[in-house]
């Protein structure tokens, strides 16, 4: 189960006030969307392959976890909340980047000349590092912006957070780090549109989000973070 610490676009912790009444129409509307986005409903699925998926409490979505063709991108929802989205992605190009994900985002792709080592680095060092696509396919995608669905159910990234999937360049992964290469100056990323990539690149690398990343930039590289989106534990069922 990953839980949303609710902390808004801006930096801060969101106030309840004004919010309360609103929040039971709120999680209908949010859940009926995170159902449609994750490709219907998922009962039966198995505990084990089960996440929910919490913006406070109670949970509003059961959700399948990153896996073959899935990726779990981080957008803000219309409350404010850091939300990880399903996608399902391309495969990978012949050069070995992944294509941008979004149905409407064909034209945003990463140019060709991506080395084929573009996911770079170290093996995995646990059976829990995640098998789903490279973590490039997520970056990626998650730069191309959320796609038509995802717009319509009111997801957004950080206003700082380009909208371009060719500002991705590469992945290199260490063991428990991960380096997000891009060809941007990162020091000028809010740090919402840090918290977006940090966390679809830790759930990307790993099932549990269980890495610290580390964005590289033009200008040099910020210090290793951790996503504060944050897993617990499912109960059995």
């Amino acid at each position: 189960m990953v839980r949303a610490r609710g902390h808004g676009a801006g930096g801060q912790p969101r106030p309840d006030g004004g919010h309360r009444m609103r929040r039971p129409a709120f999680r209908v509307v949010l859940l009926a969307a995170l159902l449609v986005l994750a490709g219907g409903p998922v009962a039966g699925c198995g505990i084990q392959e089960t996440a929910v998926i919490e913006a406070g409490s109670p949970a509003v979505a059961d959700l399948l976890p990153p896996r073959e063709g899935r990726v779990l991108l981080f957008f803000f929802s219309p409350a404010n909340e850091l939300l990880p989205v399903p996608r399902t992605v391309d495969s990978p190009w012949p050069n070995g980047v992944a294509g941008s994900v979004g149905p409407d985002d064909s034209s945003a792709r990463p140019d060709e000349s991506h080395r084929r080592d573009g996911v770079g680095g170290s093996p995995p060092v646990s059976g829990e590092m995640s098998e789903s696509r490279p973590p490039i396919a997520a970056v990626t995608a998650l730069l191309a912006g959320p796609d038509k669905a995802e717009r319509r159910a009111g997801f957004r990234s950080a206003p700082s957070l380009p909208r371009a999937a060719s500002v991705a360049d590469r992945i290199v992964t260490r063991g428990r780090t991960v380096d997000v290469e891009l060809r941007l100056r990162v020091t000028r990323l809010t740090a919402p549109a840090r918290d977006q990539l940090v966390c679809t690149a830790a759930y990307a690398a790993h099932a549990q989000g269980a890495v610290s990343v580390s964005l590289v930039g033009q200008e040099g590289r910020l210090a290793p973070a951790e996503c504060p989106v944050r897993p617990v534990p499912v109960p059995a069922r």
